[in-house]
């Protein structure tokens, strides 16, 4: 099969033919059709993550299950699966015992530690991380969906519901390309009104076309100007940027007694006024993935409102190092999807 290796950080993705992997009596042996790159593969890329070289990138891999371990339930060849990066976890720590295995100091992730992940041929996927994928959802669609997707619908609901604020069921999202525009369209999808705030231009009219009912331009406002923040204030607000600016910004955006969610990863410090938290009763949340649960709830609303539809370039597979170029130089507005099979 060809798959695709980085050997070093930073240096060309190379695109190799090694065996196809055969699948434990616990795994599955899955057939990428297509994956995505996101901005996560870019951040191991850059040896920002823990990525162990040599690895095969990709982590948000669509496919048609190959053959089945012996001792794996519910799954068959043929069934078409989407799966999230951690595997091969320990089952017995606090973290899997309950449930919430991507947090288990012994996992793998696939895409990040291993010979194979989204951007291989063929793929093992963990039970406990795939889902089927609903009909009438095409696989470019689930592709970029499924890296975050647990985000995009965890993130609108660990919104202060309780509490009244002037925002309402207004949320503010900030940076809005590969992920904020899909964290615009679950929100909506979900009731809430969206504004997007960007530095660029194109990433604004995706928001509209995203569905936000307002955009701003988030270089043209000043966290210290509490007028004209205060004007643009939300229930909570929502950061998919890794920017430390976004985070500066996101804080005078939200409303009393709100929350800021945190998407976006920086490697960079990223500022936090702690008086302004105290004294405006502001908190800082944090989401990492979802369980198995959340993702294929995600999938099932994309499915049956039709309304979830992120924006792709569709690329071969040969042209997966020229967007990993393309994405560090910040030219990739939606998200790039690449087929495997050309």
């Amino acid at each position: 099969m060809k798959a695709a290796v980085i050997s070093e950080f930073q240096k060309p993705v190379q695109i190799v033919t090694q065996p196809v992997p055969s699948p434990a009596a616990d795994q599955l042996l899955v057939k990428v059709t297509s994956s995505s790159l996101c901005n996560s593969d870019l951040a191991a890329w850059l040896g920002h993550v823990g990525a162990r070289t040599p690895y095969c990138p990709g982590h948000e891999p669509v496919g048609i299950i190959e053959s089945v371990g012996s001792a794996t339930r519910g799954f068959q060849p043929g069934d078409r699966v989407g799966f999230m990066p951690h595997s091969q976890t320990c089952m017995e720590c606090p973290e899997c015992v309950s449930g919430q295995h991507r947090y288990c100091e012994k996992k793998t992730c696939v895409g990040f530690h291993v010979p194979w992940g989204g951007f291989s041929q063929y793929c093992l996927a963990d039970p406990i991380s795939t889902v089927k994928l609903p009909d009438g959802l095409k696989d470019e669609w689930y592709a970029p969906s499924s890296g975050f997707a647990y985000s995009t619908i965890s993130a609108p609901r660990i919104t202060p519901a309780a509490v009244v604020v002037p925002g309402g069921m207004t949320l503010n999202v900030i940076g809005c390309g590969g992920v904020g525009h899909l964290v615009i369209q679950y929100a909506k999808a979900m009731g809430y009104r969206v504004r997007g705030f960007d530095i660029s231009p194109d990433k604004l009219s995706l928001a509209t076309h995203s569905g936000a009912f307002e955009t701003h331009r988030s270089d043209q406002l000043s966290p210290k100007d509490k007028a004209q923040t205060k004007a643009l204030q939300a229930r909570a607000t929502i950061v998919a940027s890794g920017s430390p600016a976004a985070y500066e910004l996101a804080f005078p955006l939200t409303a009393t007694h709100g929350r800021v969610i945190a998407v976006g990863v920086s490697k960079d410090t990223v500022p936090v006024n702690l008086l302004e938290m105290v004294t405006r009763d502001l908190s800082l949340v944090a989401t990492n993935q979802g369980s198995r649960q959340e993702l294929a709830e995600c999938l099932e609303i994309a499915a049956a409102t039709g309304d979830i539809r992120p924006v792709v370039e569709m690329r071969g597979f040969g042209e997966l190092e020229e967007g990993f170029r393309h994405m560090a130089a910040g030219k990739v507005s939606g998200r790039l999807v690449y087929r495997l099979w050309e």
